[in-house]
């Protein structure tokens, strides 16, 4: 006889488990779904939101857990993840424009600082040779 207790079949940030919750009810298999804290306490999602911390947990009946598992391993390693696309180079290409577009803020920024330090160093040196 075979234990009808939930098992962990997925575990991640809350879309994820959603959308994996979604395939296995769309298989039919009943789930859970708990959030557990950094110290590893669980609760239902009833009796807590999801906050900063928090990592979400998918659970299913340990009689399904083998179909569940099955069914949830492309979606934890899709295909083609690894595959090169037309923009991966469009974007190495413009990597230096986006390097420059973020010093010209960072210029606007720290450029009246650098000119009170250096006005404040020439006051400070002044004042020793009077």
């Amino acid at each position: 006889m075979e234990d009808a207790g939930l098992k962990e079949v997925f575990r991640g940030n809350l879309p994820s488990v959603e959308m994996a919750g979604a395939i296995l009810e769309d298989l039919g298999i009943a789930t859970h779904r708990r959030f557990e804290f950094a110290g590893g306490m669980q609760l239902s999602a009833n009796e807590t939101a999801m906050v900063p911390g928090q990592t979400a947990v998918l659970l299913v009946p340990s009689i399904a857990y083998e179909e569940a598992k099955e069914a949830l391993a492309a979606f934890e390693h899709p295909e083609g993840a690894e595959y090169l696309t037309e923009l991966t180079r469009d974007l190495e290409r413009t990597e230096r424009k986006r390097r420059g577009a973020a010093a010209l803020p960072l210029l606007v920024i720290f450029a009246p600082l650098a000119v009170a330090i250096i006005m404040l160093l020439v006051v400070v040196i002044g004042s020793f040779f009077r």
